[in-house]
């Protein structure tokens, strides 16, 4: 379709003849004022305006200046006279006119200007357009490397779980085999030394533990989810023989380890064996921080009211805010030296299997306190 231009003169004379010099290469529009351009401009879509400077009540440059504003896209041409140098100004600084035509009129001048005008618009719309595609290709990019980096941390991680159930699964076979001589030895120990007797169930639940725990590495290895076998178990209980372990584990060696729990905690839906290990990994941890900064006490205490709520304290170096999001990511360590990065994943995971939530707080007075809340259950549970 040609392209649609938009004549504005209060002297029909003068826009007579403009009209019958273009028509043969353009639809024109006329209007007699600036008022009834501007009604024109709401219904029709114009590409070129060419309003005369002297009309009365909106003056050329008011009016293209309106345009300017409304229909940016609209290529403005004005014309004045020869010796109109201020209204030639005005034109330029408030209109921004392409150009102005000066009067009289010269046709050849006239179709030529009109012509420059419109391809300049075609190529300022080009522009604009490519201007677009290549902002919208920028986005695209960015979006792109940001999935591939995620890609490339998701292919790193699988890596390093994929060469841990490698591992896991070659040594597995080695671990029963001695497994089974400690559970044998167990046993005969128990028949003979009944007075070590809290001792050595002490050593048989550990070799039990152990045993389970070698299953479930070799399940992992092969793709299987984490075992969760809950029952009806008392917290408090479990709390108190966990604490009792640690007592014989050499990173508590020198350390108070405090414990703040009634006797019973009532029965709740636990998976026994995954607490344990939740619990352990939370007190381990703390006698690391407690260790490193000369600290001599840990707590840990067992709460019952609206949720299930174990706490673990430690008077450590604390967590400092920035890491605190990481902290239960796997692999990721605040232990420059002997960390792993598994210990607080695996009491994510422990906690999301039993519905739990768990975070760290700071210690008053310094350090760090881990809580896991385990919802009651509800009526119909």
């Amino acid at each position: 379709m040609n392209p649609t231009l938009l004549l504005v003169d209060d002297e029909r004379d003068n826009l007579e003849p403009m009209r019958v010099l273009l028509q043969e290469d353009y639809c024109v529009l006329c209007a007699e004022s600036g008022a009834r351009a501007l009604e024109v401009l709401e219904r029709e879509e114009i590409q070129l305006i060419i309003a005369d400077q002297r009309m009365p009540g909106m003056t050329g440059v008011e009016l293209l200046t309106r345009v300017r504003e409304l229909y940016p896209e609209i290529v403005r041409l004005v014309l004045t006279a020869y010796n109109d140098f201020e209204s030639m100004l005005k034109a330029i600084n408030e209109g921004r006119v392409y150009r102005y035509i000066i009067k009289p009129w010269d046709v050849d001048d006239m179709r030529l200007t009109i012509r420059q005008a419109l391809e300049w618009r075609e190529l300022r719309i080009t522009q604009g357009k490519l201007a677009a595609d290549l902002s919208e290709a920028h986005r695209s990019l960015a979006q792109r490397t940001r999935e591939l980096e995620r890609a490339h941390e998701t292919i790193v991680r699988q890596k390093k779980l994929a060469a841990v159930g490698r591992f896991a699964a070659e040594m597995v076979h080695e671990m029963n085999n001695c497994l089974q001589v400690i559970l044998g030895l167990g046993k005969y120990l128990k028949a003979i030394r009944e007075e070590e007797l809290e001792q050595i169930r002490d050593l048989e639940a550990q070799a039990t533990s152990l045993a389970e725990l070698t299953t479930d590495i070799r399940d992992y290895a092969q793709g299987a989810g984490a075992a969760f076998h809950p029952e009806r178990v008392d917290p408090a209980l479990i709390v108190q023989d966990v604490v009792r372990t640690c007592k014989h584990h050499p990173d508590f060696r020198g350390l108070e380890l405090a414990l703040d729990s009634r006797e019973h905690a009532g029965d709740w839906s636990l998976d026994p064996r995954q607490l344990k290990h939740l619990l352990m990994n939370l007190l381990r941890n703390a006698a690391k921080a407690s260790q490193a900064s000369g600290a001599k006490e840990v707590q840990v205490s067992c709460r019952v009211g609206d949720a299930l709520e174990l706490r673990v304290v430690d008077h450590g170096p604390g967590v400092p805010g920035e890491r605190r999001e990481r902290i239960f990511e796997p692999f990721f360590s605040t232990w420059e030296r002997d960390g792993t990065g598994l210990g607080l994943s695996i009491c994510r995971r422990v906690a999301d299997l039993h519905g739990a939530e768990i975070e760290v707080q700071d210690t008053p007075g310094g350090g760090a306190t881990f809580v896991v809340r385990v919802p009651a259950p509800s009526e119909d549970d």
